[in-house]
């Protein structure tokens, strides 16, 4: 009686959606009969079912270990969608349903158009004569169409010798209005109330409430910088005062125009309503 002692190894066993289970398996004969390993030797493929059938039926004659997943793999989980602040491209405007903080620096220009009273003095030139300064401001700009900030102006003001150093001194507080036009620039109005003083150097001779109302347009450079534009018409009520020369100055209200050029930044201040972050203003 001839004996036959072979071991089956399993290599691989692969999982195909379609296919279900592939392996690879290793026929090593221990002890066979000359016959068999000739047979093999033609014909693997049939040997190899005859010797596994043979091994499967009688455990005691050989090894197997085999460890099959009870189910298919579970696919890989996408990881969660996160949604960004801004928009990553820094050309693309931002969110329209976001907030920010607005805050940034403007150059500007102060003429008298009608300087009024202070200047009414006989024998005594116009203190108040056109000039240019810097303003700076700080503001928050709604998810809609408002904004509502605060800003500080200083200008030198040609005071016809009579002060070393003329400064306009402004506070105010301002409010503006955009019109949307689905385009890169938007215009907008503006109104502002304050105070204004003015005075040699950096002393106020003479203050009273101020505002203004303006007209101007936005231009957005990157997703978070500004650049615009601004025509203001400006009143301001100025107390009585004696200027250095001695002449007495009255009273009264100035009308002056004003223009800004401005450079602002933004800094969002919430996340979209809703998680989705909606392209445009």
């Amino acid at each position: 009686m001839s004996t036959l002692r072979a071991s089956l190894r399993v290599e691989e066993i692969l999982w195909h959606p379609a296919r279900g289970y592939a392996g690879r398996v290793q026929l090593r004969f221990v002890e066979a009969p000359r016959a068999l390993r000739t047979a093999f030797a033609a014909s693997p493929i049939a040997c190899v079912a005859i010797t596994a059938t043979a091994l499967l039926s009688a455990p005691s004659a050989a090894w197997a270990q085999v460890t099959l997943p009870d189910e298919a793999p579970a696919p890989a989980e996408e990881a969660p969608a996160v949604t960004p602040l801004m928009k990553a491209s820094p050309d693309e405007p931002p969110p329209s349903n976001v907030s920010f903080v607005q805050y940034g620096v403007a150059f500007t220009a102060e003429v008298p158009t009608a300087p009024g009273p202070i200047c009414d003095t006989k024998n005594a030139p116009c203190i108040l004569g056109t000039g240019g300064g810097i303003a700076v401001r700080v503001g928050y700009r709604t998810s809609g169409n408002v904004y509502l900030g605060a800003a500080y102006e200083v200008s030198k003001q040609d005071p016809n010798n009579l002060y070393r150093l003329a400064l306009l001194q402004q506070a105010r507080a301002e409010g503006r209005y955009y019109v949307g036009t689905a385009r890169e620039a938007y215009p907008y109005g503006a109104v502002g109330l304050g105070l204004a003083g003015y005075g040699n150097e950096w002393s106020v001779d003479t203050w009273g409430p101020a505002g203004f109302f303006a007209i101007g347009v936005e231009a957005q450079i990157s997703q978070r910088t500004v650049v615009g534009a601004a025509l203001a018409y400006r009143l301001a009520y100025l107390s009585h005062f004696v200027d250095t020369s001695g002449a007495p100055r009255d009273a009264g209200v100035v009308q002056m125009l004003g223009l800004d050029l401005v450079l602002e930044q933004r800094e969002p201040t919430s996340r979209p309503a809703g998680g989705t972050a909606d392209p445009g203003r």
